[in-house]
């Protein structure tokens, strides 16, 4: 008779802590009887393995060399030298789980990381990209979703049945003797291995997970069950609440029953980007208090994305945060993981929605100025309020721009009106008395100008249309944005305001179907930037789309569109962003991302089709291009070609 059940997942995580916990014994999740609990324990620059449970297997006493894994230790594993064997008896039935966190120096390259073997042959392995049935010959690669991350929590459950009993033993990281199998050993640090002699249930498996996720700056998102649940079982952080922010999930907190007090924690996707610290003035934070944050996977690319605000990147970070008079965060970012082009003399500005909502409105929101750009330094909030307006929670990102700017939002016109729409905005920085002026875009065509002391004004009455909006504080610190005033009657496309690209197939919106017989004029902007101007557009990126519509009767609507991806990415095309375009002075950046390295040609002609410029890339995979247009206002068609394809943008210089 032979069964078998065979699963597995994977993960990412970091800690330390030293903390004299109650007389109760502390196992992981409080999951009880584990038949190894072996962990990495440092005394100064010496690492070393330390076993928490009765049962003895072959584990070097010898001193190694170790590293931090989320501020927790980790021993670098060398199996030219270190050997770790643990025996899992004598018995026909074999039903074990396993957890293992590790972390690889190359995780591209296919290493062992267990195998588990009787006297005479090697019965099953695990590598860091599949799970090996030795006497089958079968093979299950880890869900496709899940990318080879350097560190990860390595999940695996076997129940199987033999004829016969025989002695098996789990071998870590070290290449199958018996077996001539491609993976190479095992090259990296280990923190921690947690083996149980049964099966365990959904619940205990979710309960020793969240202790490991918590404790190493995991992610459990790949687990069928993505909720985190505390050693009592009970959800402390719940999937469902989180919809749109299920990426890099990182806590902090302390269980007792687990032996649990992580206070400072930085998730291992991007290790260092972003990392919280929980204080507490009497030193003492409460069993089963939690603070996690997660965010909606966004890349960190710096551009310009809605109207009125400054250039920032898409991702955005949830917090759930319940604050008291004794516990305070300290928040630290690594600017070193922004990409793109960074406006000169500019400054990172924190914009934090204390209401959670993410609507990130000017009632429940707060810019909070921090480094200048050209500082390498990390940006550092000590001892901040995050919960100012006690909702538990709130949602944060990061945007650029000088130290004085000016937020910007619209009351629609009536196109049937003159003058019905308005103009409404808040000064951040800069020392009052303040002079604003409003002028149509690309004119010096004063509609209003006027002096103030007020940091904010409303009710500036426009009609529809374009406009430059012109801030100058009493220091002589100038900002200037172009605002689009929309009418909220008119003629609307008949789009959709949401679209998802799946399979990573491009879609093609026509905003001219079904529109009333009649002359229109069209203008695309994606994340704030104008890229066409035809009815048609093709999408093949996610992101958020404005159509800006005008009818002969002069009526201007606009509609936003987002479109969303279902994940399934296609490998084989590329992904350009140009950015920005418009542009003023004809310097502009493609952010390019290939498949695999291949060589590119990126050529500029003019509005008549003559060429301007062209520039040979050289195997390049992801690359950033930064160029300038040195030729009169117009729209000029960027190209850039590759083994992927072509794709031309439209750029205006203004």
């Amino acid at each position: 008779m032979y069964k078998k059940v065979f699963s597995a997942s994977i993960f990412i995580s970091l800690l330390t802590c030293n903390l004299i916990f109650p007389q109760q014994k502390a196992v992981p999740g409080a999951v009880s009887d584990p038949y190894f609990w072996i962990k990495s324990k440092n005394n100064g620059e010496s690492y070393y393995w330390e076993s928490l449970t009765a049962q003895q297997g072959k584990i070097s006493a010898k001193k190694h060399k170790g590293a931090a894994f989320n501020f927790n230790p980790s021993i670098v594993f060398d199996t030219a030298q270190d050997s770790l064997i643990l025996p899992l008896g004598i018995d026909s039935k074999r039903r074990q789980t396993l957890f293992m966190v590790y972390k690889v120096n190359d995780s591209l390259k296919e290493q062992f990381l267990w195998t588990i073997n009787d006297p005479q042959k090697t019965l099953s392995a695990a590598t860091n990209k599949r799970l090996v049935d030795l006497k089958r010959y079968s093979y299950q690669s880890y869900q496709e979703k899940i990318k080879p991350h350097k560190a990860n929590l390595h999940f695996f459950q076997q129940n199987i049945t033999d004829s016969i009993a025989k002695a098996s033993s789990l071998t870590i990281g070290q290449k199958t003797k018996s077996e001539k199998l491609p993976p190479v050993e095992f090259g990296g640090s280990i923190s921690e291995i947690l083996v149980y002699n049964r099966v365990l249930s959904g619940l205990e498996t979710q309960k020793a997970a969240s202790y490991l996720a918590i404790k190493y700056g995991i992610s459990l998102s790949p687990f069928e069950n993505k909720n985190y649940v505390n050693s009592k079982g009970e959800t402390i952080w719940d999937a469902e609440k989180h919809k749109a922010f299920t990426s890099c999930i990182t806590a902090v907190g302390r269980d007792d029953a687990s032996g649990l007090l992580q206070q400072k924690s930085s998730n291992m996707i991007d290790s260092g980007l972003l990392t919280f610290e929980l204080k507490s003035k009497t030193n003492t934070i409460p069993d089963n208090y939690f603070v996690f944050w997660s965010d909606n996977g966004k890349n960190l690319l710096i551009k310009k994305q809605e109207q009125g605000e400054p250039v920032g990147i898409d991702r955005q970070w949830q917090l759930d945060f319940a604050s008291s008079k004794d516990l305070s965060l300290d928040w630290i970012f690594d600017p070193k993981f922004i990409k793109g082009t960074l406006p000169p003399d500019s400054y990172y500005w924190l914009l934090i929605d204390y209401s959670g909502k993410g609507t990130f409105d000017e009632t429940s929101s707060e810019y909070i100025k921090l480094a200048s750009t050209s500082s390498k330094e990390k940006l550092v909030l000590k001892d901040f309020n995050w919960d100012s307006q006690k909702q538990g929670t709130a949602k944060f990102t990061i945007k650029t721009a000088p130290q004085m700017f000016s937020r910007v939002w619209i009351t629609q016109a009536d196109c049937s009106t003159g003058a019905s729409g308005e103009l409404n905005y808040t000064i951040e920085g800069g020392e009052s008395p303040f002079t604003v002026t409003v002028k149509k875009e690309g004119t010096e065509a004063v509609v209003k100008q006027w002096n103030q002391s007020a940091k904010s004004n409303s009710g500036l009455t426009l009609s529809s249309g374009n406009y430059d909006y012109i801030v100058r504080d009493n220091k002589g610190n100038l900002y200037s944005e172009t605002v689009f005033v929309a009418d909220k009657h008119g003629t609307f496309p008949n789009l959709k305001p949401e679209y998802q690209l799946t399979n990573g197939n491009a879609l093609t919106l026509d905003a001219s179907k079904d529109l009333p017989a009649g002359h229109y004029e069209y203008q695309w902007y994606y994340e704030g930037n104008f890229i066409d101007n035809n009815p048609k557009i093709l999408i093949d990126q996610s992101g958020t789309y404005e159509l800006r519509l005008l009818s002969e009767e002069g009526c201007k609507t606009s509609s936003k569109i987002a479109v969303t991806t279902d994940g399934k990415e296609n490998l084989d095309p590329s992904v350009l962003i140009l950015y920005p375009n418009p542009t003023v002075d004809g310097h502009y950046t493609i952010a390019m991302q290939f498949a695999k390295k291949t060589n590119a040609t990126v050529t500029v002609y003019s509005p008549s089709g003559a060429l301007v410029k062209q520039k040979e890339l050289t195997q390049i995979e992801n690359y950033l291009y930064d160029d300038v247009i040195k030729a009169s206002s117009g729209m000029y068609l960027v190209t850039v070609k590759s083994d992927f394809g072509t794709k031309t943008f439209k750029v205006i210089v203004k």
